[in-house]
């Protein structure tokens, strides 16, 4: 059977549209580095998990969430550059994406020193809460958080240029040698203070390729008196709201480790750290989705395009990234669990199922989140504020075991998809999806 010319060109057309969609590719893409990084972070928990022993991993997972949760005004200030960078870019303004990067690097670069100054003044008590021994481990965690405020930040620069390929090696550089580095140091016999100095490595390489991969890209230096101009009512309106944002989702998805490591016995928050990483997979597997939509709905919405339909794009590539693992992990918790901690933490298994579809619901509201970000609209930071508040006393009042701790982030999470969903599409928005549509 032969095939002609005609029928082959109809065979790929399909493949020809795909390629063609920007959202596809570019998402594509960063997936392709979010799996990267997933498969390195599991490599990472993988050979760590069974060198330091439940005790010394339930250490280490307590220093990531703290760090994670100490990254906050990170993020709150790599989102709102990214809203920025996007506008510029929409506009072909290289002129103001220099300025921004030149001043982002000067004040963050300052911003670190200060952080790191003030960690070390507080590090006796933070080893205190988290009733850790290991005053080296605490002081490299500090040092990440400072160098976290430079990289993330000007990194957000070539996400909302939508360079997916320059914002893609810089991740995957970061991931690499944190890995590589951090394992080799904790085999050496370094405990968790060998893990932070691996990050703290691969957390200087990223930033030395993020600071070039930035600064080479729109010519000569902005001249000092070129000023980006920028409207200071709505400078504020969106750093408060992204900033909001960003603390309470990140607050959500973190603080439930660093809680059940202050109120439980440390076998236990151990066995809870174990599923606590099955349900990171299947979040940090969606984070891939939001990190594309939040620069292409501020380009449209600076445009004045309809955003619906790469909502739904982005609503099904989620709900599909969410659905394989949960499907796969819950059928077989057992084995999940030795597989990513080592057989020490069998007694997770049981906690899988039900502490991941609570991760599957948050993946779903940082995905809303990020497209209304996109577009300005804050209107569900009410619901994630009431909803944080509620979980964290729920937790503190309520912790007689493991289960108490996830069926409130459950029930808590699923209240928050409901309320982020209200008002989801933009006035006009509808009327114009109707249009294109019947034409």
């Amino acid at each position: 059977m032969t095939i002609d010319a005609l029928t082959f060109r109809r065979m790929i057309r399909p493949v020809g549209r795909v390629l063609r969609d920007d959202f596809l590719r570019h998402s594509a893409l960063v997936f392709a580095a979010s799996m990267a990084g997933n498969v390195l972070n599991y490599a990472f928990n993988f050979a760590l998990s069974r060198r330091l022993g439940v005790e010394g991993y339930a250490t280490l997972s307590s220093l990531t969430s703290f760090l994670m949760l100490l990254s906050i005004p990170t993020s709150v200030l790599t989102l709102v550059v990214v809203k920025y960078a996007a506008v510029f870019h929409a506009a072909n303004d290289a002129q103001r994406i220099r300025r921004l990067s030149e001043l982002l690097l000067k004040f963050t670069g300052i911003a670190a020193l200060c952080a790191f100054i003030a960690g070390m003044a507080a590090s006796g008590s933070i080893a205190a809460f988290l009733r850790i021994p290991d005053n080296g481990a605490i002081v490299l965690c500090v040092a990440i958080i400072a160098l976290g405020l430079v990289t993330p930040s000007l990194r957000g620069i070539l996400q909302g240029e939508q360079d997916f390929f320059r914002y893609s090696i810089s991740t995957v550089v970061e991931a690499f040698l944190k890995v590589s580095c951090g394992v080799l140091l904790v085999y050496a016999g370094y405990g968790p203070a060998g893990a932070m100095l691996g990050w703290t490595i691969g957390t200087l390489c990223a930033l030395a390729y993020t600071v070039w991969a930035v600064m080479s890209k729109h010519g000569s230096k902005a001249g000092p008196r070129f000023r980006l101009a920028l409207d200071g009512r709505r400078l504020f309106s969106t750093t408060l709201g992204v900033g909001l944002t960003t603390a309470f989702l990140t607050c959500i998805s973190f603080m439930d480790v660093l809680l059940v490591k202050h109120y439980f016995a440390p076998h236990h928050a151990g066995l809870y750290a174990a599923v606590n990483l099955t349900g990171k997979v299947i979040l940090f597997l969606a984070a891939s989705v939001p990190a594309v939509v939040l620069p292409k709905a501020a380009s449209k919405s600076a445009r004045g395009d309809n955003p619906v339909p790469m909502l739904v794009q982005a609503a099904g590539a989620t709900l599909l990234m969410c659905a394989v693992p949960l499907l796969l992990f819950g059928l077989l918790p057992a084995q999940t669990i030795r597989l990513i901690a080592g057989s020490a933490f069998a007694g997770a298994a049981p906690y899988v199922f039900q502490y991941d579809l609570a991760m599957a619901l948050l993946a779903m509201v940082t995905l809303v989140a990020n497209y209304k970000m996109g577009l300005h609209r804050f209107n569900f930071l009410y619901a994630l504020g009431v909803v944080l508040v509620a979980e964290v006393a729920g937790i503190a009042t309520l912790h007689h075991s493991l289960w108490d701790v996830i069926h409130i982030l459950l029930a808590g999470n699923a209240v928050l998809l409901a309320c982020s969903l209200y008002r989801i599409v933009p006035p006009g928005s509808a009327q114009k999806l109707s249009h294109e549509r019947v034409a």
